[in-house]
């Protein structure tokens, strides 16, 4: 029986430079969901996506919840947190006029309270910051990701080193070559298409924007593009895929 290898994309904050991120999936005919914060007070007004770009982003990607300002929803109140959650779907369902099903948690901080509000909200999936996961999630409101388009540090990412290393299988060189996330996210997309699972990128045009890293992407996107045996899906399509 054929592996079932699913490829997905994710990218978080509703910024700019979303719709050339978009151009670049659609140009190697990668699917996505766009995590959007309509009112994210980490950017000034002039740097978000405006309502007629979201809607038109739309027309191409899925679009994600991601709260109304982009707070830390463990470090405000329950019933703060419910309406930044409850709000951001809320507002996106009238622009866009459909359902918004998925949702993903800001800087990945949750607790079981914000998942059950996730839930009460409506929401079907939602996605966190765990990285190097590559089956599907047993609960679909805590969905892991393969990793993210962001550059990999000894110093800022102790925990996510130790899964490089092991990635590595203890061998300094390619330990050293893993820390370069074009590398890793060949390496393992290779991983993936020999054994299945799902392949999950994630990240934030604005980071590639500040690190000028579009080519790298480029790249990568290239790279796990085009494959017959590989399901291209939206982060809702896994949800379906599990009914």
């Amino acid at each position: 029986m054929e592996k079932e290898i699913i490829v997905t994309t994710s990218w978080d904050d509703g910024y700019k430079s979303d719709l050339k991120l978009a151009r670049l999936l659609k140009k190697y005919r990668i699917r996505g969901t766009f995590y959007i914060s309509p009112k994210n007070r980490e950017f000034r007004k002039e740097d978000l996506l405006s309502d007629a770009e979201i809607i038109r982003l739309n027309r191409d990607f899925e679009i994600g919840a991601h709260t109304m300002t982009h707070p830390r929803l463990t470090k405000i109140s329950e019933k703060e947190a419910f309406n930044e959650i409850m709000d951001s779907k809320k507002y996106l369902e009238k622009l866009l006029g459909e359902e918004i099903r998925c949702f993903c948690y800001p800087g990945g901080e949750y607790n079981e309270k914000i998942i059950e509000l996730v839930r009460k909200a409506g929401f079907s999936y939602s996605r966190t910051m765990e990285k190097f996961e590559f089956k599907l999630a047993e609960n679909l409101l805590l969905s892991g990701t393969a990793l993210e388009t962001h550059r990999n540090s000894l110093l800022t990412l102790p925990v996510d080193s130790l899964k490089i290393l092991s990635i590595s299988r203890f061998h300094l060189l390619e330990f050293i070559k893993n820390l370069n996330w074009e590398y890793l996210a060949k390496k393992t997309f290779d991983e993936v298409e020999e054994h299945g699972d799902v392949y999950h990128l994630w990240g934030h045009s604005w980071v590639i924007e500040k690190g000028n890293e579009w080519e790298k992407l480029e790249r990568v996107l290239s790279y796990i593009s085009g494959k017959i045996n590989v399901k291209y899906c939206t982060n809702y399509d896994i949800f379906k895929a599990t009914k």
